[in-house]
């Protein structure tokens, strides 16, 4: 299909210049975070904004491949593609390099790559093919077996690296499959089971499990009272099962974070509720985090003039942590509006998607979303200290190739299928 007029002719502006701004804002912020005083000038490839610069513009050139492609193969891809993301994260488990205690990345040609960001894709791209088929449904438990397997796998994969705050990112897929019929008592479910977890975690398990009896035993007479349960009936009453359910999965909570987790994994989880100091060196990213982020004030201390991040006292500013930087060198003001520019893209996203006419893009426009808003969610949280600091990038403005060009394959992929809607896949 030859594309009319201009490559950015149909393409939706919205989009477009939430990504342009993301882009060009966050290599601002790579740049003084890499210390420029120090390291020279930002098109040195021998610091994080020179590089990015690369990556910027090989993340260019993936869009002209896209914008030059037919939007008709990607259904028919989407085997191959999701095959090979599959591949690359058996490859990294037995030749990849162990960064942080996590053997995550590829080295390939000198380029580091993560090959759990390009599972992100394989994985959206396969669950819109399944979902677009005719006889897709989600209605039956032998009809959800497909695409949750889809996700589990390689979510297992990146676990076993192991890389928790990736592999929590493909937990975003659920809100794509509930869009698309998933019934909502399994949501509940998973809902339940994060507060279960975390109860189990805050409390003495022997506390816990006394909590879920008294919750039981008040739900089976609040039924008695309604529907006058007569003799032995109150068995198979569903409490009973759902009370041994909640105290298994509590207990397993527990010696899964005893004998699962690793020690610094342990001790973040203990940070966020509160179990252990956060003024020693446990809660160190936290509190510097927070101590940059405050000191921005309204308006910030002015570009490249940060003192938390000029002397470095932020671990992995240029990263995960890259949202300290804009707190601290642009204030409140600047802050919010980097936050409203997330929430603008994701919202558009949604409404890109809604419109679609044919399964498979609406699917995939509503997995990126997803994927867009646990790493906008989690990532911010991960900074201001509401959330375990899990480790994944502020998407499309922290420092690294292979997430920049995740995403920006993800999101114009998209685009590519929602500017010829009208035509592509029929």
């Amino acid at each position: 299909m030859r594309i009319q007029s201009s490559f950015f002719g149909k393409l939706d502006r919205t989009v477009l210049i939430c990504y342009v701004l993301l882009l060009c804002f966050g290599w601002v912020n790579i740049y003084a975070a890499s210390n420029p005083d120090l390291m020279g000038y930002g098109w040195d490839w021998s610091n994080e904004a020179g590089r990015q610069l690369v990556f910027i513009g090989m993340g260019c050139l993936l869009i002209l491949l896209i914008l030059l492609s037919d939007a008709r193969i990607y259904p028919l891809l989407s085997t191959l593609i999701y095959a090979f993301s599959i591949l690359l994260l058996i490859a990294v488990l037995i030749w990849g390099v162990e960064v942080g205690g996590n053997k995550s990345w590829l080295n390939i040609g000198g380029i580091g790559l993560q090959p759990a960001e390009f599972a992100k894709l394989g994985t959206a791209i396969m669950l819109a093919n399944l979902m677009g088929q005719r006889d897709a449904n989600l209605t039956t438990w032998s009809a959800r077996i497909k695409p949750v397997a889809v996700v589990l796998l390689p979510m297992a994969l990146v676990l076993a690296q192991p890389d928790a705050g990736s592999a929590l990112v493909f937990t975003a897929f659920l809100m794509a499959l509930y869009i698309e019929g998933l019934p909502g008592y399994l949501m509940y479910m998973g809902i339940g089971s994060l507060v279960l977890g975390v109860l189990a975690l805050a409390f003495p398990i022997n506390q816990v499990i006394i909590g879920i009896i008294a919750v039981a035993t008040v739900a089976m007479l609040w039924s008695h009272a309604k529907k006058r349960i007569k003799g032995m009936q109150w068995i198979k009453h569903p409490a009973i099962a759902s009370t041994m359910l909640a105290v298994v999965f509590a207990m397993g909570v527990q010696t899964a974070f005893d004998n699962v987790l690793k020690p610094h994994q342990q001790i973040r989880i203990k940070l966020l509720l509160g179990q252990v100091d956060a003024s020693g060196a446990v809660g160190y990213q936290t509190a510097q985090s927070l101590i940059a982020i405050g000191s921005g004030g309204w308006t910030g201390q002015g570009f490249n003039q940060g003192s938390q991040t000029k002397l470095k006292f932020v671990p992995e500013q240029s990263t995960d942590y890259i949202f300290t930087t804009v707190g601290e060198e642009w204030g409140f003001i600047g802050a919010m509006l980097l936050l409203l520019t997330y929430t603008i893209l994701i919202a558009r996203m949604v409404v890109l998607a809604a419109r679609q006419k044919q399964t498979f893009a609406r699917v995939f426009g509503m997995c990126i979303a997803s994927i867009l808003l646990v790493h906008y969610v989690v990532n911010i949280g991960m900074t201001l200290g509401l959330m375990p600091v899990i480790g994944i990038p502020l998407p499309l403005f922290s420092y690294g190739g292979s997430s920049l060009w995740a995403f920006t394959l993800m999101i114009f992929i998209f685009l590519r299928l929602d500017a010829f809607r009208w035509q592509t896949l029929s």
